[in-house]
């Protein structure tokens, strides 16, 4: 009895004048139902000691290798002393016991038993699951899950059999989710591979064996790293402004394509069937989804895309491109004035309609006037669009007569172009130029500054200067322009290779034919550059504790643009939330460090 109260009573009888003695111990134990977790002892009492039994006890070896374990109490009956048989419950499963008992009556406990036989319980799923079980971040579409492997005697079967069950599922969704099963049992680290990028999961382990399954670990979770979106705005739709700007608009990127935090877009746009390159447009942020394209061509056809990027790279455009057409407005001046046909009273001029139309040719307008004359003296004539060449007759003989074209579109008209032809029939092609110059001090990396003296014009006007390059020690020469300005004696010629020699030569056309080329420039060397493409890097392994091993492909010899002095690494800390998330402020985003 405590302060709470009585407890269970225990009784024994004893014969009236008879002094009770210590019980002798019970015989001919024998084991049935051997279960998982529990046995039946069946079992001769022995002599009670003048007295009843007041409990019986169980002992066991457990884990039986030899003879000499130790003896441990695993069960005790208390008041059936007429008992026969016990059910021992608590027993480990798949484990090998040995039993003996003790009978007690009010005197003490009887000697041991003679042990039984060795048995084994039989299997059961495991008790318990995993422990330390952690997930970290392993690529942008796997998870690198780790866990303490289950004590050998937590099998509760085979050891053969034992293996384990990893369960992962997006968070959020409704599905099962997918499972992989381990068969090493000693296993204790697992990739799960094939995920979505920038996706939460979460994650269990269970330990199972021959028998069936334990229970699941508590769950885990984590994220895969960013990636770059894995498809474009949805959306996307265009309008022209004016005619040299068009409106884009655009819709964010579907939630489970982004793979990542959306840190802007990029419009990309180019001429339709051109070969001029892709040019963009960058909006920084995921608030704004429009912008407005500025300084486009005049009446010209664009195909827009819109792509979005994260702090990886940037995702795949949207697909289809659209197309959209700024509108027009005046044109620019026609070009490519000649005149094949002149005499001392008449001319004839052709002309290609402008480079820039900036909308739809409806007329071309033709004023011509003496050069010493006012222009308010000038004839005027309005022409078909269709029409690209023009004969004037009635002209003074041996003058100088100064020529305007302008073209119309539903805008107005644009401006002019300009040209002087004198009436005389004693023309010739031009002289060749002087011998080309660049001043060192005009030299640089991409280009050049090229200057020249015209020669004799041939009583008719010089039309345009050709200039041609040659890469040395190549002896190809190529065309760099071929409408370079009547009037100019110095013209820049850019889209050179750095660290690369040149020789450059310019010939003038006039309405009778070209001039020989001039004599070739001095050899010139445009300066080195920074080059164009970065190393490509092969790998990065670690190395040990603290470095890792990079390898890259340094770029190509034409790419370099100089004498290649070295490398740079810049590498920086990316910073984890817990092993699980990426931080995306600014500010915990570690700085660059560089090796040189």
């Amino acid at each position: 009895m405590t302060s709470k109260g009585q407890g269970q009573l225990s009784s024994s009888t004893i014969s009236s004048g008879v002094p009770p003695e210590l019980p002798g111990p019970p015989t001919n134990i024998a084991i049935t139902n051997i279960g998982p977790r529990s046995v039946n002892l069946q079992f001769k009492p022995g002599y009670d000691g003048k007295t009843s039994i007041s409990r019986w006890l169980v002992e066991a070896q457990v884990g039986v290798v030899g003879e000499n374990e130790d003896w441990l109490m695993v069960h005790q009956v208390s008041n059936e002393p007429e008992a026969r048989s016990l059910e021992v419950p608590g027993l480990n499963p798949y484990t090998f016991y040995r039993f003996r008992m003790h009978q007690v009556n009010i005197v003490g406990n009887s000697p041991s038993s003679q042990p039984s036989r060795k048995i084994q319980t039989l299997p059961a799923p495991p008790d318990m699951a995993p422990a330390n079980v952690t997930l970290r971040t392993a690529s942008e579409t796997s998870l690198w899950l780790r866990w303490m492997p289950l004590p050998e005697w937590e099998y509760n079967g085979n050891a053969e059999q034992v293996g384990y069950r990893v369960q992962y599922y997006r968070v959020g969704s409704q599905g099962r989710g997918l499972t992989h099963i381990i068969t090493d049992r000693l296993e204790r680290e697992f990739t799960i591979e094939d995920l979505e990028e920038w996706t939460e999961y979460e994650v269990r382990v269970q330990a199972v064996n021959g028998i069936g399954m334990g229970p699941w670990s508590q769950p885990v979770r984590g994220r895969t790293r960013e990636s770059v979106p894995s498809c474009g705005p949805t959306n996307v739709s265009a309008f022209a402004t004016t005619s040299s700007s068009i409106l884009v608009r655009w819709f964010e990127v579907p939630e489970p394509d982004r793979n990542g935090l959306i840190l802007g877009y990029k419009v990309m746009y180019k001429e339709k069937d051109s070969d001029s390159a892709v040019r963009f447009w960058m909006v920084e942020g995921n608030a704004s989804h429009s912008v407005q394209l500025t300084s486009l061509g005049k009446y010209v056809l664009y195909e827009i895309q819109v792509l979005a990027f994260t702090r990886i790279g940037d995702g795949r455009p949207s697909s289809p491109p659209i197309l959209e057409r700024t509108l027009d407005d005046v044109p620019g001046p026609p070009v490519g004035i000649l005149f094949p046909e002149v005499r001392t009273t008449s001319v004839r001029l052709i002309w290609q309609s402008p480079a820039q139309p900036n909308g739809i040719i409806l007329a071309y307008q033709i004023t011509y006037h003496l050069n010493s004359t006012n222009s308010n003296a000038a004839t005027v004539d309005v022409l078909n669009p269709s029409t690209r060449q023009y004969t004037v007759t009635n002209l003074k003989p041996e003058s100088v007569y100064v020529f305007r074209i302008t073209a119309q579109t539903r805008k107005g008209w644009g401006d002019a172009a300009e040209a002087l032809v004198v009436t005389t029939e004693k023309r010739a092609r031009p002289q060749p130029t002087s011998r080309p110059i660049v001043p060192q001090k005009d030299v640089e990396s991409r280009q050049v500054l090229l200057s020249w003296e015209p020669g004799s014009d041939g009583l008719s006007p010089v039309r345009y200067y050709t200039v041609q390059l040659k890469e040395l020690p190549e002896n190809n020469w190529t065309v760099h322009s071929a409408s370079v300005n009547h009037e100019a004696t110095s013209y820049i010629v850019s889209r050179l290779k750095p660290f690369t020699s040149y020789q450059f030569r310019v010939k003038a056309t006039n309405d009778i034919g070209d001039s020989e080329y001039s004599e070739e420039s001095e050899a010139i060397t445009t300066l080195q550059d920074a080059p164009d493409e970065a190393p490509t890097i092969l790998s990065v392994t670690p190395h040990t504790t603290t470095s890792v091993l990079i390898r890259w492909q340094p770029p190509a010899e034409e790419k370099i643009n100089g004498i290649l002095l070295g490398f740079r690494i810049r590498y920086r800390e990316l910073l984890y939330d817990r092993l699980r998330h990426y931080i995306h402020t600014v500010n915990s985003l570690s700085s660059w460090a560089e090796l040189n």
